[in-house]
């Protein structure tokens, strides 16, 4: 049995993946552990310093944490923005990992940065750009938050949520440093699992994103972009199967 290690995405921190740990832990025997790890800045490591840190430190960091949990041959997954780490913690210790698992996530094209490829404008109005839900620029952070994370949500999950999002702060390197998967082709086994209904990266996006991952299959679920919390027992029982 492998370890599964689980990255969030941006804003958020390892107690995202609460709801989703609930369901795992009903059938333990289908991974070894279970190890949630935190971006410098996000969940229990809220209050660093992270803004001088660029991709290949926060990579480096986040290995460092699986390294000293004695980690090799693991399934990683990691969700939204952690798609630009993903293919640069395989490269710096291939050791650590026999399965890549994309949950939603985003990859830009080669030196390109996270935010050149979501652009400023909505969804759809620009083909060379993702875009947004709702105008970032008019609209408030939480009325943001809240359009892309809250969909299937009820009001005690989306205050849980929003109130934990504001707490955290990616390191700002992951969203404005070019992304590079140099070295990354064909290293270690990609899935794909795409959000049908995902309120941030809209399907056709998703779909180009999984071709970056070297994905060799893609699986798609009737959710939003955060399954995790909107639909815990159907990821559950995914990841099983990946297992």
């Amino acid at each position: 049995m492998a370890d599964l290690i689980l990255l969030h995405g941006g804003n958020h921190g390892s107690w995202c993946w609460a709801p989703l740990l609930d369901e795992l832990a009903m059938d333990k025997a289908r991974f070894e552990r279970i190890i949630t790890l935190d971006m410098p800045g996000c969940g229990n490591k809220r209050g660093r310093d992270n803004s001088q840190l660029n991709l290949a430190a926060v990579a480096k960091e986040l290995n460092d944490d699986l390294r000293n949990a004695g980690v090799t041959q693991s399934i990683l997954l990691g969700h939204s923005i952690a798609g630009v780490l993903l293919p640069m913690m395989a490269v710096e210790d291939p050791s650590l990992y026999s399965q890549l698992i994309y949950l939603a996530t985003s990859l830009p094209a080669e030196g390109q940065t996270i935010m050149e490829m979501l652009g400023t404008g909505l969804h759809g109005e620009d083909p060379e750009h993702v875009g947004y839900p709702i105008d970032p620029v008019t609209n408030s952070p939480e009325a943001l938050s809240t359009a892309m994370f809250g969909q299937d949500l009820n009001e005690t999950q989306l205050t849980w949520l929003l109130s934990e999002v504001a707490q955290d702060s990616t390191p700002p390197a992951v969203a404005l440093e070019p992304a590079t998967r140099t070295g990354y082709q064909g290293l270690v086994p990609a899935t794909y699992i795409l959000t049908q209904r995902d309120n941030i990266l809209p399907p056709l996006w998703q779909r180009r994103f999984a071709e970056r991952a070297g994905a060799e299959r893609i699986i798609e679920i009737d959710t939003p972009h955060e399954p995790f919390v909107s639909h815990p027992v159907l990821l559950a029982e995914v990841l099983r199967g990946l297992s």
